[in-house]
């Protein structure tokens, strides 16, 4: 049974760190409804002893417009840059990914629900999705979304990626005025 917790820790470890020294790429075209933004942010990863640098390519969904006091409805899917080492459950990565509003409204919000929908095979890039977060939007004008912080669960291990500098904004909504 020690072997056992033993080897689960030592694979948690080596998953985690695959989670923190990859380069992300960007997921989907932009849609009809909405629009994808994928910029590069440079983040600050820690967890199980790791400390590094990555530049990580976020992708953000948003509607291109809603009316004052609508709702935008926000995703977040990233592709890993790099294959996992080990074997991976499904939905046994779970991540969450701050969100920073500017323009017309300001605000902070987390994307949460990102996981991994489906296995991943020792060997293979690990690819995380359905990170979301919901905003009312009430002040008229151009609002942007810029990625923020995240951090990810990974077998019991935790990473925690800090913005190193600034981010570039990676989807920004239109929100119109009720009056016509």
């Amino acid at each position: 049974m020690r072997y056992a917790r033993s080897r689960m820790g030592t694979q948690g470890a080596v998953l985690a760190a695959a989670v923190m020294a990859v380069a992300w790429a960007a997921v989907g075209p932009v849609s009809a409804s909405g629009q994808d933004g994928s910029v590069p942010v440079v983040y600050r990863c820690r967890g199980m002893g790791i400390d590094l640098n990555l530049t990580a390519e976020v992708t953000v969904t948003a509607p291109v417009s809603v009316p004052q006091g609508g709702t935008a409805e926000l995703s977040l899917d990233v592709f890993m840059g790099m294959n996992s080492p080990i074997s991976v459950p499904a939905r046994s990565v779970k991540g969450t990914a701050g969100l920073s509003l500017g323009g017309a409204q300001t605000g902070q919000m987390n994307a949460t629900g990102l996981t991994n929908p489906d296995a991943i095979a020792g060997g293979k890039p690990v690819i995380l999705s359905g990170g979301r977060a919901s905003v009312r939007l009430d002040t008229p004008g151009k609002v942007t979304v810029t990625p923020g912080d995240m951090s990810f669960t990974a077998m019991g291990i935790i990473a925690s990626c800090m913005l190193k500098g600034t981010a570039p904004a990676a989807a920004t909504v239109e929100v119109t005025s009720g009056y016509r």
